[in-house]
């Protein structure tokens, strides 16, 4: 217990300046660290979009993905459902990304194609092209909290674009 007497009261001030306590401050080994974006990417999406085939013809879609997160290998599984009135696809992808390098392969159940993906991650956008033997497409895939953007842009083919947004509930 800390008594003051009259004494204290009138005592002449210190010298030195008195520090006052702050509130601590998180420094740079004290935060946790980043999550991966493909952690970011994981869970069940819906949504919607669009496909353009050669002649005008666009026709909606209706979409449903699932991905699954790697954090050992920063590996990202992917299966991806759309439909229209007219076409569906079933798109299956497994990628790895190393120091910004994505890298995997990929699968069309309907259209029986499957090949190889190579790109580049940046922060929430990832640039690839996916190669197969009868099918080449580049891609556009951008994620911001609870929205993805994906963008299929087929090479010599009869698809002009396949452009896909999806949602997901909270987090």
């Amino acid at each position: 217990v800390l008594t003051l007497t009259p004494s204290a009261v009138w005592a002449e001030p210190p010298e030195s300046a008195v520090a006052i306590p702050r509130e601590p401050t998180a420094t740079p080994a004290s935060l946790p660290p980043p999550s991966h974006p493909f952690a970011q990417m994981a869970g069940t999406w819906t949504g919607g979009g669009s496909i353009e085939l050669t002649g005008e013809i666009k026709e909606n879609l209706r979409c449903r993905a699932n991905y699954k997160h790697g954090a050992a290998n920063n590996s990202l599984a992917l299966n991806i459902r759309c439909a229209s009135d007219n076409y569906k696809f079933e798109l299956a992808s497994n990628v790895v990304e190393r120091g910004g390098r994505v890298t995997g392969t990929w699968s069309e159940a309907a259209y029986k194609v499957s090949g190889n993906i190579t790109g580049r991650m940046v922060g929430n956008n990832i640039s690839a092209v996916a190669q197969g033997d009868s099918f080449n497409a580049d891609l556009a895939v951008t994620t911001t909290a609870n929205r993805m953007m994906v963008t299929m842009t087929p090479k010599a083919t009869y698809v002009i674009s396949v452009k896909m947004a999806f949602s997901r509930g909270g987090r």
